[in-house]
């Protein structure tokens, strides 16, 4: 009878008058400060209990944190309770104690052992939208509550979709003051993601993408990777030769987002300073009176430094080193270091081995075209200079080139190599 119910397990959606009621979460992980974040929307009183806990929780007010291991007296007097320890045998272990003592509780790891399961929770005022699978599809969940929360931003006096107009957006929040940005500030978020690998991304940034209501991010990220985070994912990148947003554009989504009061976040590959625009949306959000705040990430050339090993700079061949975009070089002079980077040189090879050539280099400097940087399928081609114009060395994309003596010091080079980073790169923080 009990394994016929765990199969078929169905849960009842129901609205529970929690007004000044007690719950307690034991556990001080990312389960944990996920549920955390739900119930704080709600005039409910909430106990945190955890030996380790992240320091993100003590930046939510009005929650009790206790930092201790879990004991069964914890559970007196406590409406409900969630157990998101990263241990499934004491999850269930609390499950034993609550039903001892008729204490509602959910499991985060196994919604089949849990008396109610939290659904994505989309809340606007009075108006809550709860969206549920049984505990068995939680990103299908999530995806169909970001929709309806995508959609649900419509001008109440006309009828009319506000998002494409932020002059609008602004005179219905002065009309409409409970509905501007809970936290009173209308801020943008540009975060840099690093050069493909998560393992690359700051701290900083993920908690930025854990807060986050909307999150606008650039092409060649792990989307995959970022299917964790339950904010709405909107992709703006520009790739060459394909279909895409245009900047303007870009510019304008941000502003109409922080202004209907959400938390945004745009994520740039590589450091957001350096070749990400990131100058011409500050300078626009700037202009409408918007926060900004910038999380720097690991550029590209410094990740292919470390991952084949070649030192930008070093006292026998290098003192200087300059970053370059890879196209249009014949309009522009190059810069005088010793090291030279080109961004984005795919489709310019031979033009940029022309230009340093006329430039007075050496034909035989040594170049270092290395793509995908970071990833599994990364790729490093060991040549030089004047030959850039003969071969297509390394075709794909993205690519970066690297100019200099210094690539003369990268380990075991013999003659025209191509390596080829194997080892598999981490997926998750």
């Amino acid at each position: 009878m009990n394994n016929f119910i765990h199969q078929h397990q169905e849960f009842l959606p129901i609205s529970i008058n929690i007004t000044d009621k007690k719950i307690l979460i034991v556990g001080g992980g990312n389960a944990a400060l996920t549920k955390v974040r739900s119930l704080h929307r709600f005039n409910v009183s909430i106990t945190v209990i955890g030996i380790k806990i992240d320091p993100a929780f003590l930046e939510i007010d009005n929650i009790h944190i206790i930092h201790k291991s879990y004991d069964p007296s914890d559970l007196e007097g406590f409406f409900m309770v969630y157990a998101c320890t990263d241990n499934k045998h004491t999850n269930e272990i609390i499950r034993e104690h609550c039903h001892a003592r008729s204490i509602l509780v959910s499991l985060a790891d196994n919604p089949r052992l849990s008396d109610f399961i939290s659904p994505a929770i989309y809340k606007e005022g009075d108006m809550t939208v709860a969206v549920g699978s049984n505990g068995k599809n939680v990103k299908q969940s999530v995806m169909v509550r970001n929709n309806i929360k995508k959609n649900s931003g419509q001008d109440l006096e006309d009828g009319r979709g506000s998002e494409d107009n932020p002059d609008r957006i602004r005179v219905h929040l002065a009309k409409n003051p409970e509905k501007s940005n809970r936290n009173n500030k209308q801020k943008v978020i540009i975060a840099g993601f690093g050069p493909g690998d998560p393992g690359l991304m700051t701290l900083k940034t993920n908690q930025f993408l854990l807060e986050a209501d909307v999150i606008f991010h650039d092409a060649l990220l792990d989307a995959k990777f970022l299917e964790q985070y339950p904010a709405r994912k909107i992709p703006v990148g520009k790739r060459c030769g394909q279909p895409h947003i245009r900047q303007n554009e870009i510019n304008r989504l941000l502003v109409s987002a922080a202004l209907r009061g959400e938390k945004v976040v745009r994520l740039k590959g590589g450091d957001p300073l350096i070749f990400g625009r990131a100058g011409e949306e500050i300078q626009h959000l700037t202009n409408n009176n918007i926060e900004v705040e910038i999380v720097p990430g690991i550029t590209s050339v410094f990740a292919a430094a470390a991952q084949f090993r070649i030192p930008l700079t070093h006292r026998e061949t290098g003192s200087s080193v300059a970053f370059c975009v890879g196209h249009n070089i014949s309009n522009r002079s190059l810069p005088e270091a010793d090291t030279l980077v080109f961004y984005m040189g795919a489709s310019h090879q031979c033009e940029i081995s022309k230009a340093l050539i006329d430039q007075g280099w050496n034909r035989k400097t040594p170049v270092a075209l290395i793509s995908n940087v970071s990833n599994p399928n990364s790729k490093a081609v060991i040549s030089q200079l004047d030959k850039l114009c003969k071969d297509q060395l390394l075709p794909d994309t993205p690519l970066l080139i690297i100019a200099g003596e210094v690539v003369k010091k990268m380990p075991e080079i013999s003659g025209n190599i191509i390596q080829q980073e194997k080892r598999k790169m981490p997926l998750a923080i």
